[in-house]
């Protein structure tokens, strides 16, 4: 029952332990402000805590309580069943001891829980604090009770401790370098905590460890250890600190519900603080979002309301979009005058080559800069008869590579000059033509004599296309297959130079190094974003071998499960309406069916089956085939024990409830078809896997091989080191080999 409840997700949290040495220091870090939000300085940036935030960490509803009767409770049944000698005075050890004592009646027992979970964790107070009556008199009453705006709640119990100005009495009370302030943090302070995780990346990186996207985030992010002050402090205090001003909702979370209750409002940045007077580049302190800037999922700001001052709103936007083109310029300018040093020194040495620079990347061109022929005009081969005129040199290029000449000494009878050209202007070449000594670099041949750019997947910045195995005459996929030894090259080039806080650019998005050095180890654990850069990479290489691979399929991303659970959240709130207009799907979710998305997508009506990733209980990969004519929903799970069949169950449903509706709608379009729910099959005989890390991997291989026809009972988990290195290499070579 509780997993159903208003507090359901605070029964999947992972390890995690509030850390009141980080709420201690960012306290310490407050600016006065007259605003229901929390504001604090870390370093010369701002970020804010305020209930947009709060929701986006806990999903708790956040609506208006003010329809709500917050008074009586004291005749109310439950006060007078458990409580009978209390005489109106509750306190928190009282319930949890009238908790201990239900045995009987499971149904109270049950609200005795909730009202244990709002007094010890979301509105959290002293022990001896009393309890509010009413609180039991609604608890009676479920269906109001869930409804109730407890975050609302939550929020202003939290944010209490914020408004008594604390940043300023921890400040004067420190001696030798510590507080001497005794406090107490209340409301719900582990949201403050995960907050600080998601709008400071390093603190996340340093003391905690995010997995695959949670909804809501606080899902994400698992804790377990203590944390000193000192570890905090010199986070907080580092030179190159991100810090993300505000949270923007991902398009995932503007369609879920607790988001949707919200009235979201963009706040202004400006806020009075005695630290900032007279300090006004302080505000530009690099305001983001509160995801990383190479997550592949579009994310839109929430709607600004209308009696802000319109200039003021475009101002702030204009700081945040001036501050990180700044960000990019910068590092593509690095980029660029590294590239510049490398050639300046091979120009030195005389050894350009025609190869792609290991070192291109896709925003920069992927050849050598081209020398060009003398100013005099002479002939090149250019096969069946066809003669080209040759370039003109500039004066800058005539000291680029001195060991090469375009003509040799001794060749002034077989060339012809500029006049003789003229001369001859319709009549065939007589003679030899002149074959041009090779200068170490590409130049322009062909009708338009432009250079032509590689395509985006060619572009790999760590790799050279041209060094690439060739393989050909294939009529089986071979997943045992050697890495390509270039590749493996190439990423061996790459480790040795990495940092874990680099960017690595992929096909999709940028992804932070330690991602791609998770992946190589063999307890890494896979994100998101290397599930979907597989997946994008198995959808291209199918259509490049369609002989080899299914193409009555169609390959969808990490996203599609979360849009689906979002689509049944509303179609359940919708059918309880008494409004009995059609349901609706949103466009993101009809893009999957048409095969908008994800990139390389099928449309559903040319497909017999459906392959997803799954991340069951934000911390477990699996995948599943749904056969969309045999209504079945196979699912592969290399863990089978880890997510309990409870657990299982609410996380199928929505998949079993909506593909149906998606198909009689938008695919069949036959009022005859049938909505029923889909069923759902554990798969027994697949293979497991020996750790608790290796799901991402096993996930990946369970699509790979149905795609190809081929016995998933082959993956065994001696095989998982080598498929680990092998994806690293081609996620980074923009190519998978079949």
């Amino acid at each position: 029952m509780f997993e159903t409840s208003c507090f359901g997700p605070l029964l999947k949290l992972r390890k995690i332990k509030l850390a009141s040495q980080l709420v201690h220091q960012l306290l310490m870090r407050s600016m006065k402000t007259k605003k229901e939000e929390a504001w604090f300085k870390i370093g010369n940036k701002r970020a804010r805590f305020g209930l947009q935030e709060f929701v986006l960490v806990t999903g708790l509803n956040a609506t208006s309580s003010e329809n709500v009767e917050m008074s009586g409770g004291a005749d109310c049944r439950i006060v007078k069943d458990h409580f009978k000698k209390s005489g109106g005075k509750i306190m928190k050890g009282d319930v949890y001891e009238a908790f201990k004592r239900c045995k009987r009646n499971q149904t109270d027992k049950y609200k005795l829980g909730l009202i244990i979970i709002l007094a010890y964790v979301l509105l959290a107070t002293e022990e001896n604090t009393l309890i509010e009556l009413w609180w039991f008199e609604l608890v009676d009453d479920l269906d109001l009770f869930d409804k109730f705006p407890w975050g609302q709640m939550s929020y202003d119990y939290t944010i209490r401790i914020v408004k008594r100005d604390m940043g300023d009495k921890l400040r004067n009370s420190l001696k030798e370098g510590e507080s001497r302030c005794r406090y107490s943090l209340h409301g719900f302070p582990l949201a403050i905590m995960i907050w600080a995780f998601e709008a400071i990346p390093n603190l996340g990186k340093k003391f905690a460890k995010k997995y695959c996207d949670g909804i809501p985030r606080m899902l994400g992010w698992e804790q377990p250890k203590r944390l000193t002050s000192s570890d905090v402090v010199t986070v907080l205090e580092s030179k190159e600190l991100e810090v993300m001003s505000t949270l923007i909702p991902t398009e995932v979370e503007l369609q879920e519900v607790y988001w949707k209750e919200l009235t979201p409002c963009v706040q202004e940045e400006d806020t009075d603080s005695e630290d900032s007077k007279g300090d006004d580049t302080e505000h530009g302190g690099e305001p983001s979002h509160s995801f990383y800037q190479h997550s592949p999922r579009v994310s839109e700001p929430p709607p600004v309301r209308h009696d802000h001052n319109i200039a003021d709103v475009v101002r702030m936007e204009m700081e945040k979009l001036e501050e990180r083109l700044l960000g990019v310029i910068s590092k593509r300018l690095d980029r660029m005058e590294y590239k510049i040093d490398s050639l300046v020194e091979m120009a030195a040495v005389g050894r350009f080559h025609s190869t792609t620079s290991a070192y291109d990347s896709p925003i920069h061109n992927t050849t050598n800069v081209p020398v060009s022929p003398p100013e005099v005009k002479i002939k090149e081969k250019a096969g069946d008869g066809e003669e080209l005129a040759g370039g003109e040199k500039s004066a800058e290029d005539e000291n680029v590579g001195n060991e090469t000449e375009f003509v040799e000494k001794g060749m002034s009878g077989d060339f012809c000059t500029s006049e003789k050209l003229e001369e001859d202007e319709n009549k065939s070449t007589k003679g030899d033509i002149v074959q041009i000594e090779s200068t170490g670099c590409d130049i322009p041949k062909g009708r338009g004599r432009r250079t032509k750019r590689k395509a985006r997947p060619l572009c790999s910045p760590f790799t050279d296309p041209t060094k690439r195995r060739k393989l050909s005459d294939l009529d089986v996929y071979d997943p045992y297959r050697e890495v390509d030894p270039s590749k493996v090259d190439d990423l061996n080039k790459w480790m040795e130079a990495a940092s874990t806080s680099d960017l690595v650019p992929l096909h999709h998005c940028d992804v932070e190094a330690k991602t791609l050095l998770d992946l190589l180890n063999k307890d890494g654990w896979l994100t998101g974003e290397i599930v979907n850069e597989a997946l994008y990479h198995i959808r291209d290489r199918a259509l490049k071998f369609p002989n080899l691979f299914q193409q009555d399929c169609c390959i969808l991303d990490c996203y599609f499960c979360q849009f689906v659970q979002s689509a049944h959240g509303e179609w359940q709130i919708h059918a309880q309406s008494p409004m009995k207009e059609e349901f609706k799907f949103s466009k993101s979710l009809l893009k999957y069916v048409d095969g908008s998305i994800p990139e390389l997508g099928k449309c559903w009506k040319d497909c017999r089956y459906l392959y997803a990733p799954c991340c069951a209980i934000g911390s477990h990969w699996f995948a599943v085939k749904i056969d969309l004519e045999d209504r079945t929903i196979f699912i592969f799970d290399s863990l089978k024990s880890h997510v309990r069949k409870a657990e299982l169950e609410a996380f199928m449903k929505p998949l079993q409830v909506v593909i149906p509706m998606l198909m009689k709608l938008h695919v069949k379009c036959d009022d005859s078809y049938s909505t029923e729910k889909f069923k759902f099959v554990k798969m027994k005989e697949v293979p497991q896997q020996h750790n608790g890390s290796d799901c991402g991997i096993f996930t990946i291989k369970y699509i790979e091989f149905l795609q190809a026809n081929m016995d998933v009972c082959a993956i065994q988990p001696e095989y998982i080191p080598m498929w680990r290195k092998k994806l690293a290499t081609e996620l980074l070579a923009w190519h998978f080999e079949p």
